[in-house]
């Protein structure tokens, strides 16, 4: 084919779905012993983990929270919009105050089930110590799980323990401290609230009493008789002035109450503060970031950065709530002092109505207005008693639990643990298991980056595969799980299992132990392993031997004939096949009439006498006939094979190299290419020696050698690279011990076994 023509490459087509998932089964059979390792790790690990971890229960109860009932017909002195917020009561229920009640109730630092794991991390000497104190708060809230449907008032608590008894009594400990929080929170302001209108009470008890007394005595020092027409108007203005001043004083008293409340109530905790006010949504800020804060510091050092920022946040959050706080005392405070300012106004206009009166020299007048302001005190008294009566009312409503929180189901002995839950677990594990033994599996496929395929081939180095020969069956079916073991190793060393085998064992090429491609001239060793070595010639009906004969097509088709008539056999590395590939292809070469004569021009570790069945020593051998003055017809021997001859390496001699490269070998070469149709030469590894890259000049072609499986994609490159450097023509590869599913798909074994069975 001309140069100059373009020529497509046809694209491979798509595999089908069937082709990918036998392909996909495949490697999971090449790596069943790993997959299988993983999978039996994953059982184990459960195992272990149900049988040997203690167990676990689980008490588990529920609450029905409710917007708040009013069992008072009046309104109460305080009431937080929080309550009514289902969300609020969950936070209350993992709150740290409510924990450290329950601890200190329930005296649970003294008890061994509760604080073991506390005691483990602190050295306690003092069960006072704050460290331990906020251990067993955190331990408390890790086993204390809460959670509420979106459209549901219920809300289901559970708590964990390795003492089933100890976390029923936990929980239902929790229930009823919950509910004591409440109602001391709820009503703790109508107790301050009672107690300062007590005090106003008693004062104007006081005020009245005098006031009664001033009346009697100037009544009988005057001798007051009813009034007059013209004295009637003045004391109605005196009698509304005095009603006004009435309400005023109520009001101020109010005001301050209100602004007593806000001083002494807890961060955040505004009376009558609305649903969704600023106040409220800092207040939730707060205990949030409190919350988290708290939690992470038990395994958080607070100066890491993560701390930094939350603690940062904190102060920002808890900042504000103050300042919010102080602004509505402010603002309740101004409130106070406008209504303080409007009684002392009313008190003033009171007090000059009465000195007209008194100008006007009417006693009655001043009677009766000390008699409307007298009855306007009672009037005030009768309101302030009212609602002091209902005030102590509702602080004492404590003991009747008139809450909206009520017990759904308390907390009863659980039976059965929990965790471990073993039916589950060996589940988990079992999917666990498949999952990553087929992920492992598919993984350790990737990661092997030896070539396999042509196809590999041609993606590494772009030159043809001449031919591929597929591995014995036995070969890929008894693959134990210490080779796929090796196998893995080679992967993650970047050492192919050949060559750790070989340097490790240190046994000879063609032993009992060695692998099937490593030479021996018998079909099978004494332990039934197939041999590779002439069975071109031993089992010509063999699906190996049938590739050994399409490779000759391919060699004997890829030039004119009598353009290429001796070629080079190297690798890239050891024991990759290539002095078997020699000796089978030139038995194809032979049985096809043409005169093929094999040079084992390995001069380090000859192979060819070994595979033909010759001692080495015998004869003058390729060494000896290039120092010596031999002749051709010396060096060269027939084999047991009609055309097809054979001259060994000889005696193994000190300077190789020097040997190959001398002008007696280019001869040598010249002789054997005139008098042979073919020339083939055994050369060494090319990465290992140099003495293919000194021959390749010498040559008309030079065929690499490489081992399905074995052979690393990078040694494979660096020997093209190398040939490129010297530029060497390299005629193309021949891929030995394939697997035909990864090669051909099951159509190639399919039609092994049927090759067999004729």
């Amino acid at each position: 084919m001309d140069k100059g023509m373009a020529t497509e490459i046809p694209k491979e087509p798509q595999r089908s779905l069937l082709a990918q998932t036998q392909h996909y089964w495949h490697v999971l059979l090449k790596w069943k012993w790993t997959a299988g390792a993983f999978l039996g790790l994953a059982i184990v690990a459960a195992a272990a983990l149900s049988f040997l971890l203690p167990p676990v229960y689980t008490a588990s109860g529920s609450l029905w929270i409710e917007e708040d009932t009013k069992v008072l017909p009046f309104d109460e002195i305080q009431s937080f919009g929080a309550e009514s917020n289902l969300q609020s009561h969950v936070r209350l229920l993992e709150s740290r105050s409510l924990a450290s009640d329950i601890i200190e109730k329930m005296k649970l630092s003294e008890n061994p089930d509760f604080s073991r794991k506390a005691r483990k991390k602190v050295d306690v000497k003092d069960p006072g110590d704050p460290r331990f104190r906020e251990l067993l708060i955190q331990n408390l809230l890790d086993n204390l799980h809460v959670s509420s449907g979106e459209r549901t008032r219920l809300v289901d608590v559970s708590f964990s323990n390795r003492n089933p008894r100890l976390a029923a009594d936990v929980l239902n400990a929790l229930f009823d401290g919950f509910i004591d929080m409440l109602v001391r929170k709820k009503y703790s302001a109508s107790e301050q609230a009672s107690g300062f209108l007590n005090a106003q009470i008693a004062e104007l008890r006081t005020r009245i009493e005098e006031k009664e007394r001033e009346l009697n005595k100037y009544g009988s020092d005057k001798d007051i008789l009813p009034l007059t027409t013209a004295e009637t108007p003045t004391v109605t203005r005196i009698g509304e002035i005095n009603k006004k001043l009435t309400e005023a004083t109520l009001d101020r008293v109010n005001k301050l109450n209100l602004y007593n409340q806000l001083k002494t109530a807890p961060l955040g905790e505004i009376p009558n503060a609305p649903e969704g006010s600023l106040i409220q949504r800092l207040r939730e800020d707060y205990v949030r970031l409190s919350r988290e804060y708290a939690s992470r510091l038990a395994t958080v050092r607070p100066e890491f950065p993560a701390m930094q920022s939350l603690k940062s946040q904190l102060d920002a959050a808890t900042e504000a709530l103050q300042n919010e706080t102080l602004n509505l005392t402010r603002i309740a405070y101004n409130d106070y002092l406008n209504a303080l300012s409007s009684e002392q106004s009313l008190q003033r206009l009171l007090n000059s109505q009465k000195g007209e009166a008194y100008k006007a020299n009417s006693n009655s007048v001043v009677y009766n207005s000390l008699k409307i302001e007298l009855d306007q005190q009672k009037s005030l008294l009768e309101s302030l008693s009212k609602r002091q009566s209902e005030t102590d009312v509702s602080s004492r409503l404590k003991g009747l639990e008139a809450l909206s929180v009520w017990i759904v189901d308390k907390a009863d002995y659980p039976l059965r643990p929990a965790s471990p839950n073993k039916p589950k677990n060996f589940l988990l594990a079992l999917l666990l298991g498949l999952a990553g033994g087929v992920g492992l599996a598919l993984g350790l496929e990737l990661l092997d980056n030896t070539v396999k395929t042509s196809k590999d081939v041609t993606n590494a180095i772009g030159i043809p595969t001449l031919g591929t020969v597929p591995a014995f069956e036995t070969e890929q079916d008894t693959k134990g799980p210490l080779a796929e073991f090796k196998r893995i190793g080679a992967i993650f060393h970047g050492k192919r299992e050949g060559q750790v085998a070989g340097k490790a064992k240190g046994r000879p090429a063609g032993s009992a132990t060695s692998p099937a491609w490593a030479g021996g001239n018998s079909p099978r060793n004494g332990n039934g392993d197939q041999r590779i070595d002439l069975i071109a010639a031993r089992e010509p009906q063999s699906i190996q031997a049938e590739s050994y004969r399409s490779i000759r097509t391919t060699l004997l088709v890829s030039s004119p004939p009598g353009r290429i008539k001796t070629i080079l056999f190297t690798s890239p590395l050891a024991r990759e096949g290539k002095s078997a590939t020699v000796s089978n292809v030139a038995i194809t070469l032979a049985e096809a009439n043409k005169r093929v004569v094999v040079v084992d021009s390995d001069l380090r570790k000859p192979r060819q006498s070994k595979i033909f069945g010759r001692d080495n020593g015998e004869g003058p051998g390729l060494g000896r006939y290039l120092s010596s003055t031999l002749g051709t017809d010396e060096v060269v021997r027939p084999t047991n094979i009609s055309n097809l001859y054979l001259i060994t390496s000889g005696p193994l001699p000190a300077n190789p190299i020097e040997l190959l490269t001398s002008e007696r070998m280019d001869a040598l070469v010249g002789r054997l290419k005139h008098d042979f149709d073919f020339v083939l030469f055994d050369a060494p590894p090319i990465l290992a020696v140099s003495d293919a890259l000194a021959m390749g000049p010498m040559v008309d072609a030079i065929v690499l050698v490489a081992r399905g499986g074995q052979t690393p994609i990078q040694a494979i490159k660096q020997a093209k690279q190398k040939l490129d450097a010297h530029k060497l023509k390299c005629l193309g590869v021949i891929l030995n011990s394939v697997d035909l599913v990864d090669q051909d798909g099951y159509y190639a074994r399919e039609y092994y076994s049927y090759s067999k069975a004729e």
